[in-house]
């Protein structure tokens, strides 16, 4: 094998690393995000088993509260360049 295609390998090599971690870099707070989103959602299903959903008890800055993780995604979807509901 000639110098030239090793060190093709070798750049390929490097990139494919480069790429792998900068995935990682994504996945491992994804698995955290997830477990604490899945703990998040079982709770609520336990909370609208029991109470119901919260329209009677509920007042306006609960309501704020609960838009504010829609209004994160939205801005951070527009941020990446992800059609949204206004393209």
């Amino acid at each position: 094998m000639t110098d030239e295609k090793q060190a093709m390998r070798k750049d390929v090599k490097r990139a494919d690393e480069q790429a792998r971690q900068a995935w990682r870099g994504w996945v491992i707070p994804a698995v955290g995000s997830m477990a604490f989103f899945s703990s998040m959602l079982i709770n609520g299903i336990r909370n609208y088993k029991t109470y119901g959903f919260p329209t009677h008890v509920f007042n306006k800055t609960d309501w704020i509260l609960l838009s504010l993780p829609i209004i994160v995604v939205a801005v951070a979807l527009s941020d990446t360049g992800v059609p949204t509901m206004e393209d």
